[in-house]
């Protein structure tokens, strides 16, 4: 059971920004990948209710400040749906985004961390900023194939779920080396996270697949199903018009034959993650890792 405080931060550091920054923010979005980052922190901090402090809290919340920034921002449009509005939009959250950046980078220096960690993490936080912009020139790309799927989710969610570990671990008083180890626990576990969750939502809602495409967004199993039909993709992909509802059919069946693949990736990574969580000192959240990968692993079968 997560402590509430920390479920409960985020919305207090919104309550405190800017009024006009705030009704760009939506605190419900990422909120599957939002609670698996604070499965890690309470892990890997290994705080009880009495010790946990406002900068721990905070502390916490910082990755979430570059989520909703990315939230404001996405990397995902319809080109035929743009409206004055929209690119005003658009612009407007651009600026948040950039405003919650700084946020993020202010508030390291003011929870305790150390000068060096707060370099590293401004770094990263940056890096994750990057991505962004990476994973827009990636849109509509017929040449996205799955090593740049697996290097964007690393980037992205991965990257804001290291953050989160990293963060945690500094507060244990973990030393640099396994603070860096957390790092690569929680960006495995995070990079998974969202795979997991994006096989689901695929399964449950067959038009999140129309969605996706139409957005330029592909998810790996599509990606797995491109390369076992080629020709028959490269006809769907090259219309001068938007496929038929037959069509969009077919590539979602091409695509759920495709999972297991996409699964397979996903519990290598696991098994990465359970190797990687035994070489933490014992009573360094091991156990409480070791159930979070096992949750996802189960998610996956």
């Amino acid at each position: 059971m997560i402590d509430e405080r920390l479920t409960g931060g985020l919305a207090v550091i919104v309550s405190q920004l800017p009024p006009l920054i705030q009704r760009l923010l939506d605190p419900n979005s990422d909120q599957a990948a939002r609670h698996t980052r604070y499965q890690l922190f309470a892990a890997l901090s290994q705080f009880t209710a009495e010790d946990l402090t406002v900068d721990q809290v905070t502390a916490a919340q910082l990755p979430e400040l570059l989520s909703l920034g990315a939230s404001t921002c996405p990397p995902a449009f319809l080109p035929n749906q743009l409206t004055v509005g929209t690119v005003a939009q658009q612009k407007a959250g651009a600026f948040a985004a950039s405003y919650l950046m700084g946020q993020f980078v202010n508030r390291l220096g003011k929870v305790g961390n150390p000068p060096q960690v707060v370099e590293e993490l401004t770094v990263d936080g940056g890096d994750f900023m990057i991505a962004q912009l990476q994973r827009l020139q990636f849109n509509y790309n017929q040449h996205f194939q799955v090593a740049d799927y697996l290097l964007d989710v690393k980037s992205r969610a991965g990257l804001l779920a290291a953050i989160t570990a990293k963060q945690a671990a500094v507060f244990a008083n973990l030393g640099p080396d396994l603070v860096s180890l957390a790092g690569q626990i929680g960006q495995t576990i995070g990079s998974a996270g969202t795979m997991v969750n994006e096989l689901a939502t695929l399964f449950k809602q067959p038009t999140t697949l129309t969605t996706a495409i139409l957005t330029g967004q592909y998810p790996l199993p599509l990606l797995f199903a491109i390369e076992d039909h080629p020709a028959w993709f490269k006809n769907f992909f090259g219309q001068d018009h938007r496929p038929t509802p037959a069509a969009f059919d077919q590539a979602y069946q091409f695509t759920m034959t495709a999972r297991p693949k996409a699964a397979e990736i996903i519990t290598e990574m696991l098994s990465q993650a359970r190797l990687d969580i035994k070489v933490l000192p014992a009573g360094n959240g091991r156990k409480q890792l070791l159930t979070l990968v096992d949750q996802l692993a189960k998610a996956v079968q």
